[in-house]
């Protein structure tokens, strides 16, 4: 039977993974109007020549030739052989004149930064814990949205976690490398407390997962009182989850590469705009780029290696755009939320008008 300080840890733990995470980041992004030269979606089957990406509204059967580029993170050889069923995908490109769309760009949106640290406070340091784990030490920053549980306190804060304690946390990596803590919990004295781990899924079966994690394959058994969480959905269950989702999972062991999860939490992929940004441009400071889209104003940057498209305009550069001018531009996150262009598109103002294809619209056959 499980230790009352054990179950107490569990059950607080399966509802924090479930808060623990961003509203904005569990909720589906909308497809906002103007519409532009592109398509978003989950990778559904991949093809020999292209792949089938499911919208909001519909599918598509996206093509792939020798002039396509991908754009994987973290992929030494990134192509279609790397794409995989479940990948959050960004396309550019144009119709294919038969129903499809013939894709330029392939950019693939990695989920979402979060995982967990197990360990023993070594040191506390203003806004800072550095714990000791099986991976080695690690530094865990809390701020004003940081959770607490402490066992017999209650509303507890970071002053209630001592050196010494062992915790259990859920943190965000962020784009310097370091580790915000959503949640910290102290696990009860005498008590082993949980694991936890994320990975992708590669089997669905009537009550339990199959999650890829790392070069093995863990067995996640799903109980009555495991708590689901799936973006875009209430109430959640075991069906809601689909092979290729990333997954978070807070469970007990319970042998070799064998769990029970407490808590179980499909993982969004990164907001499209942190690598794809598409809007008019509000500003222009040297190499700088201030991109209004339909909810937020986004800087853009710029650098040597920042390639322009621009139709007519031969060796476009950033000094080529102006005010007023509808861009899209591709690259990969970079400081304050900006994000370093890679590819910067001027987009011809008959290409930003609103459609009624689902979010499919062309891009000239000359780019």
């Amino acid at each position: 039977m499980m230790k009352k300080g054990t179950k107490w840890l569990f059950l607080s733990l399966a509802a924090l993974l479930l808060l623990s995470l961003p509203a904005t980041a569990l909720a589906q992004e909308t497809v906002d109007r103007p519409k532009w030269p592109l398509v978003r979606g989950r990778v559904e089957a991949v093809l020999d020549a292209g792949f089938v990406l499911s919208m909001p509204h519909r599918e598509v059967t996206v093509s792939v030739d020798s002039e396509t580029v991908y754009r994987m993170p973290g992929v030494e050889q990134p192509g279609l052989g790397a794409l995989q069923v479940g990948d959050a995908v960004l396309s550019l490109g144009r119709r294919d004149g038969e129903g499809g769309f013939l894709a330029r760009i392939v950019a693939v949106l990695p989920p979402m930064p979060f995982g967990t640290v197990k360990g023993e406070v070594t040191a506390i340091e203003g806004q800072s814990l550095t714990l000791t784990t099986a991976a080695g030490n690690k530094v865990l920053h809390v701020g004003e949205r940081t959770q607490f549980r402490v066992p017999g306190v209650e509303a507890p804060t970071l002053s209630d976690v001592d050196e010494g304690d062992r915790i259990f946390a859920i943190v965000q990596g962020q784009e310097d490398g370091s580790l915000l803590a959503n949640m910290v919990a102290v696990i009860p004295d005498g008590a082993l407390g949980p694991i936890g781990f994320r990975g992708r899924v590669v089997k669905v079966n009537v009550d339990a997962l199959g999650v890829a994690v790392r070069d093995d394959e863990v067995s996640v058994e799903i109980a009555d009182t495991t708590k689901i969480r799936v973006p875009g959905r209430q109430n959640a269950s075991l069906a809601d989850i689909r092979v290729g989702d990333w997954v978070l999972v807070v469970a007990r062991l319970k042998g070799l590469c064998r769990t029970e999860a407490t808590a179980v939490a499909v993982i969004p992929s990164v907001p499209a705009h942190r690598y794809v940004i598409p809007g008019e441009v509000v500003g222009v400071d040297g190499g700088t780029l201030t991109v209004l889209d339909p909810n937020d104003q986004h800087l853009v940057l710029t650098d040597e290696q920042t390639r322009v498209r621009i139709g007519g305009v031969e060796d476009a550069t950033v000094a080529d755009i102006e005010v007023g001018d509808q861009v899209l531009a591709l690259g990969r996150p970079a400081e304050n939320h900006s994000l370093l262009a890679r590819l910067i598109l001027v987009v011809p103002p008959e290409v930003v008008q609103p459609g009624v294809d689902d979010g499919m619209t062309a891009i000239p056959r000359s780019w």
